[in-house]
């Protein structure tokens, strides 16, 4: 950090380290241009960051033509509570654990490169679905193979990275690999020889989401559970229920972590818990 630098653009680096897209890693840098210092010792400083806008600049162009003209399989629309990829070097366990995990049936061998395209299955997490892609293995440099950018695409919009803990070696390699392609690593390291249900226990715990039953009056609980952003409350269920129950509410009655006791009455503030069983009353 150059002497001077100023409050603003510390906290344009942070907002760089949290960055999820390549287009808002652009706009923070280009920012950062304008309010970092312009004297002759920050010139390393100022063209580093335009090094760094080329470079996503560049890849940006890269995913936008890749998404357009690479053929089937390019687009994955995300479907289910959540998306998640799987990620690793080649032979790492990633067909093993999607096998373990969803419903898929993907071609598991001793060679390398097994997997040639995204490989979906869908993980029941409590009878919620979470959607998981396998992606090809990821070698060195990877964002210059033919299909590295269309790759890397879907990687960068997966609500959660899991990458195949099958050594240092390769994990640091994948990382690496996650950098250079402007992507910031939210996810967790799985070996495949994790029981299935620990595997789950472990995605579903980084994905910042919880599960909650809704039940009719006079009736137990409805299946299957609606999934929620940890932290949300009793409007946030209502707006996913139907928009009805946000505009004709009157109160809720509540069982579970939540509750004070079973069958509290609450408002639409009221912070859930997973697992709680909410019926909602209307007007």
């Amino acid at each position: 950090m150059p002497i001077n630098a100023g409050f603003e653009f510390q906290r344009l680096e942070d907002d760089l380290a949290h960055a999820e897209s390549v287009s808002e890693k652009i706009r923070i840098l280009q920012k950062m241009l304008q309010v970092g210092p312009k004297h002759k010792g920050a010139e390393k400083l100022r063209n580093g960051i335009k090094k760094r806008i080329v470079k996503y600049k560049t890849l940006l162009e890269k995913e936008k033509k890749a998404a357009k003209g690479g053929g089937r399989g390019i687009s994955i629309k995300k479907e289910g509570a959540a998306q998640v990829v799987i990620i690793g070097v080649t032979n790492s366990g990633k067909s093993t654990v999607l096998s373990k995990i969803t419903n898929a049936k993907p071609l598991i061998a001793d060679y390398e490169f097994t997997t040639k395209i995204p490989e979906m299955g869908s993980m029941d997490y409590e009878g919620v679905v979470v959607q998981v892609v396998e992606i090809p293995a990821i070698i060195g440099d990877f964002l210059e193979r033919e299909k590295g950018p269309m790759f890397f695409g879907i990687i960068r919009h997966a609500d959660l990275i899991v990458i195949m803990n099958s050594s240092k070696g390769d994990v640091a390699l994948v990382k690496k690999e996650l950098r250079d392609a402007g992507i910031r690593f939210k996810g967790v390291l799985v070996k495949s020889t994790l029981e299935p249900e620990k595997i789950k226990k472990k995605i579903w715990s980084k994905l910042g989401l919880i599960y909650v039953y809704t039940k009719s009056i006079g009736r137990g609980k409805d299946h299957p559970p609606v999934s929620l952003k940890d932290g949300s409350n009793v409007r946030d269920l209502a707006r996913v229920v139907h928009k009805d129950f946000v505009e004709n509410f009157d109160f809720a009655k509540v069982w579970g972590a939540s509750a004070k006791f079973d069958a509290q009455t609450v408002g639409f503030n009221h912070i859930l818990k997973e697992g709680d069983i909410i019926e909602l009353h209307l007007k």
